[in-house]
């Protein structure tokens, strides 16, 4: 009786566990294998016929007119091409159950770099053991344009990360990068309504870490030979940029752009001349090498320095409103830097020649300026001004700028022109400066 009972006890829970368990849709397998091995063999007559019911071949043969007598030439067309002519490879298929044996299918294949999407609808038959092709239902198909701006596979540099971009069907795009191991990861949405807008979120399809989550709209910007992804937070500031046109590698534009923030000729505490060039210190007219250190890949802001002069070892570089500090380092057994006690000042020494003219330069997209003061901030950014005639208002400024012989203010404001990347620059300083002091990591004294 035992034995009975728990026999029945078995049968119960493999019955409850079939119930349970879903059961495998084997019509949309079918379909998923039919794609694969019918754009592998181009649809061949005899992969046709074993695949089709002659219902579904007559309808072909009836209701197109190709130059295939038997009509089954015409399975290619209809699974994936337009009008007779190649559309291009062959990229993906999505199936999705309608019901009972009727499934929608929506074919993607490449045409030069766009996107062609071809719906039909299929119902199937089980002939045999065999699913066949019964009836179609063919669909209006259209050209999914890509985005010139963002290409798959195209590379986007911010700081010392570079992302690479994965465009998808359905117009979604994906961006991954790695850092130090982790991989960060999101996706834009074009806008419905506006050009060259995204909505940015989380990417589904990924497992990364999202650094742009508090960035939801992204704006693309592909003029006057830049091509640029400007992420905005929900007040509309501008936090980051992406550059979608760096010629060398993420990590070597962001060394080679904060090398260029340090160069120039500063006097130090004790009156000796400083010159910082890309490869050279020079101290009191003794020249020695410099180079700036990575940390993974990652700008550490220190510089090391060899050869015959007193500033000979590591230092952390700290850009001031006036000039820069350097204070010595050492580096602890992960590779960290700390300072050691010991300082240099440095101070701007060309009244001629702006002290923040980089910014007029190049993208500050490195992000070594939120290292900053928000009063250095401030005049960074109407450094960019500045430089363009811009006559001040505030009394503060007009006392810094009208020291300076190189600030030449013209007679009207309206009469003022930036260009695109001073204005971008003015906003990703405005953004910092918004910011509150408890989220911000400033090395400035």
């Amino acid at each position: 009786m035992k034995r009975l009972f728990s026999f029945v006890l078995l049968l119960t829970a493999i019955f409850l566990q079939a119930q349970a368990a879903p059961m495998a849709d084997d019509g949309k397998t079918f379909l998923e294998n039919f794609y694969q091995k019918g754009a592998e063999c181009f649809f061949d007559g005899g992969f046709v016929r074993k695949n089709l019911t002659k219902k579904a071949l007559a309808y072909l043969h009836d209701n197109y007119d190709y130059d295939d007598d038997t009509g089954e030439g015409l399975a290619t067309w209809l699974f994936y091409q337009q009008g007779g002519w190649d559309l291009g490879d062959f990229k993906e298929i999505l199936v999705e159950k309608v019901t009972a044996n009727t499934y929608k299918v929506l074919c993607h294949s490449h045409f030069n770099e766009d996107v062609y999407e071809y719906p039909v609808q299929l119902t199937l038959v089980k002939v045999g053991k065999d699913w066949k092709i019964d009836s179609i239902k063919p669909g209006e198909g259209h050209l999914i344009p890509s985005n010139p701006g963002i290409t798959d596979g195209s590379e986007w540099s911010v700081g010392s990360l570079s992302y690479t971009a994965k465009v998808h069907a359905n117009k979604t795009i994906s961006f991954t990068a790695m850092s130090e191991g982790e991989e960060l990861s999101f996706r834009l949405t074009p806008s419905p309504s506006k050009k060259n807008e995204y909505v940015l979120g989380e990417d589904p399809d990924a497992e990364g870490f999202n650094p742009f989550g508090n960035t939801p709209r992204a704006c693309l910007i592909d003029e006057d030979g830049y091509k640029l992804l400007c992420l905005y937070d929900q007040k509309g500031l501008l936090q980051n940029v992406l550059d979608g046109k760096a010629i060398v590698s993420a990590a070597q534009e962001a060394k080679s752009k904060w090398g260029a923030q340090l160069q120039g000729r500063y006097t130090a505490a004790n009156g000796e001349p400083v010159v910082i060039d890309w490869r050279s210190l020079t101290v009191g007219g003794k020249e020695a090498s410099l180079d700036h250190l990575l940390f993974n890949d990652h700008v550490t802001g220190v510089i090391s320095v060899t050869g015959n002069n007193r500033l000979k070892g590591q230092w952390e570089a700290v850009m001031t409103l006036d000039g820069i500090t350097l204070y010595e380092v050492a580096a602890d057994e992960y590779g960290m830097f700390y300072r050691k006690g010991r300082k240099e000042t440095l101070k701007w020494a060309r009244n001629d020649f702006p002290r923040f003219n980089f910014a007029s330069a190049f993208l500050l997209n490195d992000g070594q300026f939120r290292k900053l003061k928000k009063s250095t901030l401030r005049i960074m950014r109407n450094s960019i001004l500045a430089q363009n005639g811009y006559r001040f208002q505030s009394k503060d400024l007009q006392d810094y700028f009208s020291k300076c012989s190189w600030y030449h203010p013209l007679s009207s404001n309206d009469e003022v022109t930036t260009n695109l990347l001073e204005r971008l620059n003015i906003e990703l300083i405005q953004a910092e400066e918004a910011r509150p002091d408890d989220d911000r990591f400033v090395t400035e004294e």
